[in-house]
This record gives structure tokens, C-alpha cells and sequence, in this order.
């Protein structure tokens, strides 16, 4: 089996107090004309990523969304004795696992938007007492917010399907994500994509 593997850089930042906001899309979608092999009910996930935490992230993420979708997956940073992914060490570990699919994720980051806010110094003020010649005398209490700065993040991720019998590439999908959330709210939102996919287009059951 070949398996052709891109690395590509991905920085994911989460927001500094703020409410994340945060959308996912599909961009696209390529199928073989046939998948004799399908359903596919095992499968190993790659994430091909610089940073091996990075990987780990994803390919925990997108193992547990697919798990949910009742289909075995397996993690090619927790399970291989190869530090980084290779043609190699990829087929090795099909073979130890038994699995009847791959999938190869990789990333990129097209987009970063930053909005800094400033510091704001709210005072409000109130009576001092509840007499009259107090009424017109005030305390002034000083509420301050500090500075910081908002990151909006444009992810996108692609998800090659191979078949491992054959070697051949039979699914592609390509997501992106908008995102002001962490690395977390990010991978689920985009393995949720992927099994919600892979089942509606045949792939898994």
C-alpha cells in the first residue's frame, strides 16, 4: 500500500475571554465510483502534522466522534512504536491492527483575523447614607477590564479515506472551520463532520 502523506503546519490558538463563535463547512467532497469494500467498520486514523501533540489531539478527537458512529478506530500516534508517520509505519500498523480503512488527515491554517481591545475603566457611584444630609455625598468605585486580544482562526482539514486492501484512495473530504474556540472545540466540530459524512455517503454504516 502507498500512501502519500503532506505535512502541512497548523497553529490553533484558543480565545482570550471571550465567547467563542464558531462554524464549520464542507468545501468538498470526492467518492470512487465504487467502494466494494464498504462499509467499513475498522479504521486507522493519521493525522500527517508537524507537532505530534497536535496529532495526538486530532486523531483523539476525530477516534472519538467515529466511535460514536460504531466504528472501531484506532490512533497511528498511540498505537505505533514509529515516532512519525510513514508509508512504512503506516502499513505496519494495518497490518497489526487489522483494520480495513485509513484515514489521513491533514491541516492547514488559511486564515487568522486578531481584535484587540483595550483596557475599560467603568465607575459607577452611590449614596453614602440613607439620611438627607447624606443623600447628596457619594462613593465612586472604579471597575476595571483589562486589555486583551480576540483570535478568530480559519482551519481546514482534509480527510483521505484508503482503502487498506487495496491501497486505493476512496473518499476525500476537505472542511474548514471558523473559530474563536480552542483546539478541542475545533477537531470535534470537524470529526463530527467527517462521521456524519462518511455514514450519510456509505462509507461507515
Amino acid at each position: 500500500m502507498r500512501l502519500f502523506i503532506a505535512a502541512f503546519a497548523v497553529v490553533l490558538i484558543a480565545a482570550c475571554q471571550s465567547t467563542p463563535q464558531q462554524t464549520t463547512t464542507v468545501n468538498r467532497v470526492l467518492m470512487a465510483p465504487n467502494v466494494a469494500n464498504a462499509p467499513y467498520t475498522k479504521v486507522l486514523i493519521v493525522a500527517a502534522v508537524p507537532r505530534r501533540e497536535t496529532a495526538r489531539n486530532i486523531e483523539q478527537g476525530f477516534s472519538e466522534q467515529l466511535k460514536s458512529a460504531n466504528v472501531e478506530a484506532h490512533s497511528f500516534v498511540r498505537e505505533s512504536s514509529s515516532t512519525e508517520p510513514s508509508d512504512e509505519a503506516v502499513a505496519e500498523l494495518v497490518k497489526e491492527t487489522g483494520v480495513d480503512g485509513v484515514i489521513i488527515v491533514t491541516a492547514s491554517l488559511s486564515g487568522t483575523d486578531i481584535t484587540k481591545h483595550d483596557e475599560k475603566v467603568e465607575v459607577a457611584s452611590e449614596t453614602q447614607g440613607g439620611n438627607l444630609f447624606g443623600y447628596f455625598r457619594y462613593n465612586y468605585k472604579e471597575t476595571a477590564t483589562p486589555s486583551y486580544s480576540q483570535y478568530t482562526l480559519d482551519v481546514v482539514l482534509t480527510s483521505d479515506f484508503f482503502d487498506a486492501e487495496s491501497g486505493a484512495r476512496v473518499y476525500s473530504l476537505e472542511t474548514s472551520t471558523k473559530s474563536g474556540g480552542s483546539t478541542y472545540d475545533i477537531v470535534m466540530a470537524e470529526g463530527k463532520i467527517l462521521a456524519g459524512r462518511l455514514k450519510q455517503d456509505g462509507l461507515i454504516r
